[in-house]
C-alpha cells in the first residue's frame, strides 16, 4: 500500500503506486467526485479497492445512495416558446463563461447534402450547423454537421440567447489511430468533438431556459412559413429604450393621450416597412426593417408599458421561459446522468458513464428523436465524387429496425457515447411521458414528424462511474462480426493516418514550404498523397490580415511564392473556395500575400479522412423488434414474421 497527499492535505490510499497527477488535475481530486478523481488516473495502474479514507460517496455499496449527488444541473422539459416542443432548462445557476455541459460532445459531419432531393426539405434539414462553425468545414466540398444536445435541443429566441458556441480552443479533432489496418474502427466514429456552449457574459439562475443563438437569419428566412415577426437582440434593445422612455412620463392613471401616443409610436415603426417584398435587400432597407422589427418587440397595450419596463421586452414576449425547480422535477427529465468518458470497451474509444448512482428501472437518459430516411443517408455518387463510404457517418448514431426505411436520430447529451454490450445494464424503449408526441405513431413513414422520445432505462443499479451500456441488436452484431473479418483498405487507401502525417509535419516551422511550381518539378519532394496547405486569412484578396478567431478563415491555399527576410519566411498564396458564403466572389486572380509561416497549417485534403474510407463501418443500432409499429416495417416481406 502506498499514499498521497495534496498540497490541501487530502490524502489518499492506494492498493498500487499511481503516476503522478498534473497540478490542475489535482484540484479535481475533491470530496464528492470520485468520476472526477478517477479522470485524473488516466494511464495510472487500475484502483483495486478504496481506502476507508476515502469519502464515503465514492464507497459504490448498497448505501451509495445516501451520498451521492442527486441534484439534476439540466432538465428537458416543454419549452417556454409556445408550439417550439422541448427545450432545455438549467437545474442549478450558472455563472458566466461557465460551460452549460462539460461533457464531450460528438459532431457529426453530413457530407455533400445540400442538393440531395431527400435531404432539402427534410425534417433533418432544420437542425444542421455550418461546418464551419465547428472546424469541419475542410472534410469536403460541402459539410454541414449536427450538433446534439445544446446545438439541436436547446431552443433560440435572438433577445433571450444566453449561452454562445465554444471558441476553437473548445473545438477538438481527434487524430484516429496510427494505423488503419490495424484500427478495425477507423471511420466507424468522428473524429470531431466539442467542449458545447459556454454562458455568456449574465448568470443563468435556477429554472431559466437555455436559449442558444441560431442567427437572425435562420429566423427572417422562416418568416412566412411561421407568419411571425422575428425582432433581434439590437432590435429588443431598442424597444427597451422606447418603452422605459414612454415609462418614465406615465403617471398613475392611464390617459386616452397615453395610449394613442403609445399606439402613434407602434404604428411609425411599423409603416418602416419598406422592403417586406424584395428579395434582395440594401442596407438601408435592412434599417428599415429593423425599425420595423422593434414594433413587434414592444407591448400592444399601454397598460403593460411600465411592467415591461422592468422585466424587459424580450423577456415580455415568453414570460415563462423560468420555471421553478418545482415544476422541472415534476414535468421535466435529467439530461446529466451521464458523461462521456475513456471506455475499456476494445474499439470503442468513447463511453458514456454514470454521473450518480442510478436505480434499476430508472431513465438514464432521455433520448428526443428527428426522423431520418435511410435513403437519404446513402451517399450521392453525383455529388460525392471522392467520399468512398457507401453511407453518411450519421448512420452509425441512428437507431433503427431493419424491416424499416424509418431511422430516428437521437439528439440528447451523451446518449451517442452509450456502447454495445452482451450483458447490458440498460435498454432502450419508447419514453411514456407526456413530452412524447406519440401521434406519430399512427403515421405514414413520410408524414413522422419531431416529438418522439425514446428513453434508455436501467435493467439494474448502476453504480456511479459505472459505464452504460445497451444491446445494439443482432442485426448489428452480425454486421460487426462481418466488418473484422473482411476489414481492409483500398490499394489508393493509406495504411498511415494523413491526419499523423499533417500533424507531425506541423511541428517543424523552420523548414520551408514548397511553392506549387517546386512540387510539380520535383515530384520526389511532393508532399504526400491527401496533405494540403491551409492558410488563416480573413482576406482572400490583398495584403494579408491574420485572424485565427474564426475558423471560418482557415481555407485551402495554393502556396505561389516565398520571400526570405531575415531568419522569417514570408509567403503568397493564391486562396481557394471552400463554400463559405464570403468566397462566392473569389477569382482566378486573386491572391493574398505577407503570409506569416505561423499563419499556414498542412491539413488533410477532402475526403481524406478515416470517416471516407469505403470499408469503414456504417450500421444502425436495432431496436427490440415488436417498437415499431407494423405499418412502418415497410422492408419487410409479406411472409416474414413481424415479430422475428
Amino acid at each position: 500500500m502506498s499514499s498521497t497527499c495534496t498540497a490541501e492535505g487530502i490524502c489518499t490510499v492506494l492498493a498500487e503506486p499511481i503516476q503522478p497527477i498534473a497540478p490542475q488535475a489535482q484540484i479535481l481530486t475533491v470530496r464528492n467526485n470520485l468520476q472526477a478523481y478517477l479522470e485524473a488516473r488516466s494511464g495510472a495502474p487500475e484502483l483495486k479497492e478504496l481506502s476507508p479514507i476515502f469519502p464515503k460517496s465514492w464507497h459504490q455499496d448498497d448505501d451509495v445512495h445516501e451520498y451521492a449527488e442527486t441534484d439534476c444541473s439540466l432538465y428537458m422539459a416543454e419549452s417556454s416558446i409556445p408550439n417550439a416542443g422541448l427545450g432545455m432548462f438549467a437545474g442549478r445557476s450558472f455563472v458566466e463563461r461557465e460551460d452549460v455541459d462539460p461533457s464531450s460532445q460528438v459532431i457529426i459531419p453530413l457530407i455533400d447534402l445540400g442538393d440531395s432531393p431527400l435531404y432539402i426539405g427534410s425534417v433533418l434539414s432544420n437542425y444542421p450547423w455550418s461546418g464551419w462553425a465547428q472546424d469541419a468545414h475542410l472534410e469536403a466540398k460541402s459539410v454541414n454537421v449536427l450538433y446534439p444536445n445544446l446545438g439541436m435541443l436547446a431552443n433560440s429566441h435572438l433577445g433571450l440567447s444566453n449561452v454562445d458556441q465554444t471558441a476553437e480552443d473548445g473545438i477538438r479533432k481527434l487524430l484516429g489511430s496510427s494505423s488503419r489496418m490495424e484500427d478495425i474502427s477507423a471511420g466507424a466514429n468522428t473524429l470531431h468533438h466539442a467542449a458545447t456552449f459556454k454562458v455568456k457574459d449574465k448568470p443563468i439562475q435556477a429554472g431559466q431556459e437555455i436559449f442558444v443563438d441560431y442567427g437572425s437569419s435562420y429566423f427572417h428566412h422562416r418568416e412566412k412559413q411561421f407568419d411571425m415577426i422575428f425582432p433581434t437582440m439590437d432590435n429588443y434593445a431598442t424597444a427597451d429604450k422606447q418603452v422605459r422612455a414612454f415609462a418614465a412620463n406615465l403617471g398613475d392613471e392611464i390617459t386616452e393621450k397615453n395610449r394613442q401616443d403609445w399606439k402613434r409610436i407602434i404604428k411609425d415603426l411599423e409603416d418602416d416597412d419598406e422592403s417586406e417584398d424584395d428579395d434582395e435587400e440594401s442596407e438601408d432597407d435592412e434599417k428599415n426593417e429593423g425599425n420595423f422589427r422593434v414594433a413587434f418587440a414592444l407591448p400592444e397595450s399601454v397598460e403593460d408599458v411600465k411592467y415591461v419596463a422592468e422585466i424587459g421586452t424580450a423577456r415580455y414576449s415568453i414570460p415563462e421561459s423560468t420555471r421553478s425547480l418545482e415544476w422541472l422535477e415534476d414535468n421535466g427529465v435529467c439530461l446529466d446522468n451521464i458523461k462521456a468518458g475513456k471506455s475499456s470497451i476494445p474499439y470503442a474509444g468513447h463511453g458514456a458513464f454514470a454521473v450518480r448512482r442510478l436505480s434499476k428501472g430508472s431513465i438514464v437518459a432521455p433520448m428526443p428523436l428527428v426522423p431520418v430516411l435511410r435513403s437519404a443517408l446513402e451517399l450521392n455518387r453525383d455529388l460525392v465524387e471522392k467520399s468512398y463510404s457507401k453511407d453518411q457517418l450519421l448512420l452509425n448514431y441512428c437507431i433503427g429496425h431493419p424491416g424499416s426505411t424509418l431511422l430516428f436520430f437521437p439528439y440528447s447529451s451523451s446518449v451517442h457515447f452509450i456502447n454495445h454490450s452482451n450483458d447490458p445494464n440498460s435498454i432502450i424503449r419508447w419514453s411514456e411521458s407526456d413530452l412524447s408526441q406519440t401521434k406519430n405513431f399512427d403515421k405514414a413513414i413520410d408524414e413522422v414528424y419531431t416529438g418522439l422520445i425514446m428513453e434508455v432505462v436501467a435493467l439494474r443499479d448502476i453504480k456511479m462511474g459505472e459505464e452504460v451500456t445497451i444491446d445494439y441488436g443482432p442485426e448489428w452484431t452480425d454486421s460487426w462480426r462481418n466488418h473484422i473479418s473482411n476489414w481492409q483498405l483500398r490499394e489508393s487507401e493509406s495504411s498511415i493516418n494523413p491526419a499523423r502525417i499533417a500533424k507531425k509535419m506541423n511541428e517543424d516551422k523552420s523548414k520551408p514550404i514548397m511553392t506549387v511550381d517546386e512540387r510539380e518539378n520535383n515530384p520526389l519532394r511532393a508532399y504526400p498523397e491527401c496533405i494540403r496547405t491551409a492558410c488563416y486569412s480573413s482576406e482572400h484578396n490583398g495584403t494579408y490580415v491574420y485572424d485565427d478567431s474564426k475558423p471560418e478563415n482557415l481555407r485551402f491555399c495554393r502556396i505561389l511564392d516565398r520571400v526570405r527576410q531575415g531568419s522569417n519566411y514570408w509567403y503568397e498564396a493564391k486562396m481557394e473556395k471552400s463554400g463559405y458564403h464570403s468566397d462566392a466572389d473569389i477569382g482566378d486572380e486573386d491572391v493574398v500575400v505577407n503570409i506569416p509561416r505561423y499563419a499556414i497549417k498542412f491539413v488533410m485534403g477532402e475526403y481524406c479522412s478515416d470517416m471516407h474510407l469505403e470499408l469503414s463501418f456504417r450500421h444502425e443500432i436495432s431496436v427490440p423488434a415488436d417498437m415499431y409499429p407494423e405499418h412502418w416495417l415497410d422492408m419487410l416481406d409479406e411472409d416474414d414474421d413481424y415479430y422475428e
